[in-house]
């Protein structure tokens, strides 16, 4: 009995000393050997994150200490990426981690209309941090001023800068594309801004989309209502009590661009069956003066007290007819 009690009684201080050496080893892995180290930092982003974590408070105080704990994080990072091994041929590679890292809390903070923000900053915040390393190492002011005006400083900074302006210029070109669509209908492959992979289709002119609404929206009214409905519908669409365009315009997404699309309908009665052509023109801008126009055609035909709607495809006007001359329509 006393034997298993010294074996146990060893082991437990076996496992003891094996507590103890590990966690010294972890304290001095751990705490930084001086104040100014990127480890001080380090921990207190950590003790902010679980406090982030832990702490049972409103969302205001809890984003107060993420934003906290992020920043102590990066300062950290760029401290170490300042140092050996992350400096190679003289060059550190901490602006370009602390401008990644602040672009990804910037990706974070900011509201989905704004992210972009954080792209265009990136290049500008690594040439900031790389002029306050410059300013920090030198021994003097004025020996700081002669590093920041240094051919190869001002190169750097000057290719930060057209990197800030192409990220700038991209998203610029996406808002147009997002509010002028129909400028993907048209080939870009010759363009040196604009950068496609896609064959340029005529389905993504703004004015396809708008007729094919139209006939969706067509479509489903015969689908779900009686003949007398649906041609009352078409005889006010006629009398222009009716608007067919602002009706499909409802059923997707409205973008300025529709502003310069003039849609106009004329429709001919037959017996029990009447003829529907929709036409989009444009009116916006155009780089040469010629017709550009849409036209679809539809015709709606009672069948046993139901409409049934049949469409032809798509006409274009002809590429390059003026407007002063008669336009030909080509099928697409």
């Amino acid at each position: 009995m006393m034997k298993q009690f010294l074996d146990v009684t060893q082991q437990l201080t076996k496992l003891t000393n094996n507590l103890w050496e590990t966690n010294k080893k972890v304290q001095k892995a751990i705490m930084p050997p001086r104040v100014v180290h990127w480890k001080t930092p380090l921990l207190l982003s950590i003790f902010l994150g679980l406090l982030t974590v832990a702490a049972v408070t409103d969302l205001a105080t809890r984003t107060l200490l993420f934003d906290m704990s992020w920043l102590f994080f990066i300062l950290s990072m760029g401290l170490l990426t300042s140092q050996q091994p992350f400096v190679i041929k003289g060059v550190s590679l901490s602006p370009w981690v602390t401008s990644i890292l602040i672009g990804l809390w910037l990706l974070i903070r900011l509201p989905s209309d704004r992210k972009e923000i954080a792209w265009i900053s990136g290049p500008i915040i690594a040439v900031v941090v790389l002029a306050i390393i410059r300013v920090w190492k030198s021994d003097s002011k004025r020996e700081s001023i002669r590093e920041l005006m240094r051919p190869q400083f001002l190169m750097i900074t000057l290719i930060h800068v057209t990197f800030s302006c192409w990220f700038a210029f991209h998203f610029l070109i996406q808002g147009w594309i997002e509010q002028y669509p129909s400028v993907l209908s048209q080939n870009l492959r010759q363009s040196d801004y604009v950068v496609t992979f896609q064959q340029p289709t005529i389905n993504r002119s703004r004015g396809v989309v708008i007729l094919n609404a139209m006939e969706r929206y067509l479509q489903n009214e015969a689908r779900t209502k009686p003949w007398p409905q649906v041609e009352q519908m078409l005889i006010d669409i006629d009398n222009e009590r009716f608007f067919l365009k602002n009706q499909a315009l409802t059923t997707i997404r409205v973008v300025p661009e529709d502003a310069s699309w003039d849609v106009k309908t004329s429709i001919v009665q037959g017996q029990s069956r009447y003829q529907l052509e929709m036409q989009a023109n444009w009116l916006g801008l155009v780089f040469r003066p010629e017709i550009y126009s849409f036209t679809k055609s539809c015709e709606v035909v009672d069948i046993g007290n139901r409409a049934t709607v049949t469409c032809d495809a798509i006409k274009r006007s002809q590429p390059g007819q003026k407007k002063n001359g008669t336009a030909r329509e080509s099928q697409v």
